[in-house]
């Protein structure tokens, strides 16, 4: 199987002949590239060659697209910092209370300096390697996510308390998710086989499981929808321990979901098993920056026996790679991945070979 054909097997609901790897690796590959991150996040021609050279490395499955979670907060109007060795970052929002939603712009991702480069490298890579590898354009921040961002995280989450403000946060919410969409719809078109949304802010590590299913479900539900009915297959990262909104996630009817190390995996195995496609979930720090070759190859391991059987898997990062993240780590994680995951008949095996 080519990478690309390995990948649809999984979303498809089929055994592939092994389990494809991912790897969010944006401020990695820009090192990787002699790029500072922030060059890599404002030049779609940077951002393209550092992927293919790092692909040409590690030969993963899945090229992921994306230049840090703030590039569609600048094209609405937020004000961005881009770190040289870190990810751009929102320093101030773009509307002070929700009385100003209505003065937002409707973005044209062509136009905006942020997500044209974002959509060029996109373009880029499919041109360049989309018959045989998965081309990952992401599509920024979930709804509730960049809704926070627009306004502000302390204003944004004081005003889902206020009962006064709810209409006004719903149209802020609408408002995110249709940039969100014309985004996903122009990566779509440029080549990307499949997308994602961040959308942490409205994880349990932040929100109560019940915040979630009021404001932010419903716009990832919708957006999931919208995007079906054109053929983009929508997945949906969130960070932190999860485990509470799993089911509800999976209610979005997304694609797939990308999750981290925090969650209970156990549990999320039950959730997921037979429902949808996860990729995860190594965590980016403590194991894959700073941990060993060995402690990487044992936990992938792991990771492959609870999550592989059956398919639905996508062995990933369960967030993006540090910048220092050391390249003989990435190679361990991918050589670990290969080695335990190939399937023998319809499921891998109880005892995976060591």
């Amino acid at each position: 199987m080519t990478s690309l054909e390995r990948v649809r097997c999984v979303l498809n609901g089929e055994i592939p002949d092994r389990i494809p790897i991912s790897i969010l690796s944006f401020q990695n590959a820009a090192r990787f590239a002699g790029l500072s991150v922030g060059a890599y996040c404002r030049s779609g021609e940077g951002m393209a060659e550092a992927q293919t050279a790092y692909w040409e490395e590690f030969r993963h499955d899945v090229i992921d697209i994306e230049n840090g979670v703030a590039a569609m907060a600048e094209a609405v109007g937020c004000r961005v910092e881009y770190p040289d060795n870190g990810p751009p970052w929102v320093v101030e929002p773009a509307v002070r209370s929700l009385e100003q939603v209505d003065r937002l712009p409707e973005i044209d991702p062509l136009s905006s300096p942020s997500l044209a480069e974002l959509v060029k490298a996109t373009g880029i890579l499919a041109n360049r390697l989309g018959k045989e590898v998965c081309i990952r354009g992401e599509s920024d921040q979930g709804p509730f996510s960049l809704a926070a961002e627009i306004l502000g995280p302390e204003a944004f989450l004081t005003a889902l308390l206020d009962p006064h403000s709810q209409k006004g946060v719903k149209r802020l919410l609408s408002y995110a998710e249709e940039q969100i969409f014309k985004l996903a719809c122009t990566q779509a078109a440029a080549g990307s086989h499949i997308t994602l949304i961040g959308d942490s802010i409205a994880g349990p590590d932040v929100c109560s499981p019940e915040l979630y299913r009021r404001f932010a479900l419903p716009y990832e539900r919708k957006l999931v929808r919208r995007l079906k009915k054109k053929k983009i297959g929508l997945g949906i990262h969130i960070c932190g321990n999860a485990t509470a909104i799993v089911a509800d996630m999976i209610r979005s009817g997304a694609l797939y979901l990308e999750l981290d190390h925090k969650i209970q995996a156990g549990k999320v195995r039950e959730l997921t098993a037979g429902r949808v496609t996860l990729f995860g979930t190594l965590d980016p720090v403590e194991l894959l920056c700073r941990g060993t070759e060995e402690e990487i190859r044992e936990q992938v391991r792991r990771e492959i026996e609870l999550f592989a059987p059956g398919g639905g898997y996508v062995l990933s990062p369960g967030c993006t790679l540090a910048y220092e993240t050391p390249f003989e780590n990435v190679r361990a994680l991918v050589d670990a991945g290969r080695q335990f995951g190939v399937y023998e008949g319809r499921e891998l095996p109880n005892r995976l070979r060591g």
